[in-house]
């Protein structure tokens, strides 16, 4: 029975745990009405309190009158729904974007919106099993490494939430076929069928034809790959993780990396820790398989100092042990700019020319004292978004302040504090990308603050040195 199914997945990967509250990503498609009459017929069992949210991304002129019969629908089924209308193509037009990375972005964005208004811990997804076939497909005709052929992932942080997919060990036969059993009227979305896409053709072209002549279980077969690389990825993700914090440190200008420590790892990991020295300086999309063989090559190769340029301004120098990375200050900038570094966690990691420093720990919830200090920060450790660096402001930085209602610009917010303007670039932040997590001596950003749900706890402390 579909439900049974559904329910030893959740519990295999502890995707949905007792009192939890979820939203549900709601297009009106087969899956996401399918994933909402489950969860709300689990919701005695979880007890569960739901929310629906549908996002109309302006590009079909059906889509309006659609909006209206998903809220319809959850009206019916008591579920708080959450609706709204972008216009995807003028944004995408904008930012000169994909059609596929505009939709993403737009999307997500709602979806964190919406989840913070009805406070959800999680933003349930309708992905299922023919979904993960495509993409695992889809991501080796890219000429993927192990990270791809995991597919799409059971749970992951987005922000402050987590995203789950409950439906990823269920067939689009299988939804189709529950659909038709409890009377459900599915949305179909025409779009699906234009074989423009490479990810259509993939569906209603290459798979068949496989199925047909070599595997006629072959998207099962590739879940199965698909679960296989994940559990091997998440192994190797955790040993890169330790060994990258071994043989990196902080530097005046960046990060030093160990050569010869680097080059001694196996082959499966020296990647990964050239990847993650990669996204202490830029964001993880402009980080290519080129740009992770370039460093590489720069550290293992012997000869004289060389230099490198890489994307979004990152430089990296070979010296006789290390390899120093930094990024190099945008046109025109002052003395006052700091360029970023990575924190060190555990550790200490210096800022501002050597005048202070920021000390990382993990810490347990019950060893902490109340209330913090100015000079102190409590983060929700497994709700961090990563990896943090220690760094000056930068432009467009924004910051959701503790207690206050939504983000703001961070410059809105000292001058609210009534920071002086002298003093502004001058203060030590803790940053994931352009998102502020802790205002030193200030506040820390919301969506991390230590909860009831709080299993470890990342203690922050500013530290003057001269």
């Amino acid at each position: 029975m579909l439900v049974k199914k559904v329910i030893r997945y959740i519990e295999r990967y502890r995707l949905i745990e007792a009192g939890d509250r979820v939203l549900v990503a709601l297009s009106g498609g087969p899956d996401s009405l399918c994933l909402l009459h489950l969860l709300c017929a689990l919701r005695p069992r979880y007890r569960l309190r739901l929310a629906a949210a549908h996002l109309d991304h302006g590009i079909r002129t059906e889509a309006r009158q659609e909006a209206e019969r998903v809220r319809r629908l959850a009206g019916e089924w008591q579920i708080p729904f959450e609706g709204a209308a972008i216009d995807v193509p003028a944004y995408r037009r904008e930012q000169r974007l994909s059609p596929s990375e505009a939709s993403r972005i737009v999307r997500y964005r709602f979806l964190l919106r919406a989840a913070k208004k009805h406070k959800s811990d999680k933003i349930a997804l309708g992905h299922q099993l023919d979904d993960q076939a495509e993409t695992v497909l889809f991501n080796l005709l890219r000429g993927t490494g192990p990270d791809g052929l995991a597919g799409i992932l059971p749970r992951r942080l987005l922000g402050p939430v987590e995203l789950i997919r409950p439906l990823l060990a269920i067939t689009r036969e299988e939804i189709e076929d529950y659909c038709c059993e409890k009377g459900l009227a599915p949305i179909l979305d025409p779009s699906n069928l234009q074989t423009v896409y490479t990810r259509n053709r993939i569906r209603l072209e290459l798979i068949p034809h496989l199925e047909e002549n070599y595997n006629p279980r072959l998207k099962r077969a590739l879940a199965g790959t698909a679960a296989l690389m994940e559990a091997d990825r998440a192994y190797l993700q955790e040993a890169a993780d330790k060994e990258f914090l071994r043989l990196a440190r902080q530097h005046a200008k960046g990060m030093l990396l160990e050569r010869a420590a680097l080059a001694a790892l196996p082959e499966a990991l020296r990647g990964r820790v050239a990847r993650l020295a990669l996204l202490s300086f830029m964001p993880r999309k402009r980080i290519s398989r080129r740009q992770v063989e370039q460093l590489l090559h720069l550290a293992e190769r012997e000869g004289p100092a060389r230099q490198i340029s890489l994307p979004a301004g990152v430089l990296a120098r070979r010296s006789r042990e290390h390899v120093i990375l930094w990024k190099a200050p945008p046109a025109g900038a002052g003395e006052g700019v700091i360029d970023a570094r990575p924190l060190q966690i555990p550790g200490r990691t210096i800022f501002g020319g050597g005048a202070v420093a920021v000390e990382a720990a993990l810490c347990q919830p019950g060893e902490l004292e109340w209330p913090p200090s100015p000079q102190q920060a409590y983060l929700d450790y497994e709700s961090l978004p990563g990896p943090l660096q220690l760094r000056g402001r930068s432009p467009g930085d924004r910051f959701h302040p503790q207690g206050a209602p939504g983000g703001k610009k961070l410059k809105d917010f000292l001058i609210d504090r009534k920071v002086p303007r002298h003093q502004r670039d001058h203060l030590p932040l803790v940053a994931a990308g352009g998102e502020v997590i802790w205002v030193a001596g200030e506040r820390i950003a919301h969506p991390y603050r230590v909860t009831g749900k709080t299993s470890r706890v990342l203690h922050l402390r500013l530290v003057q040195l001269k």
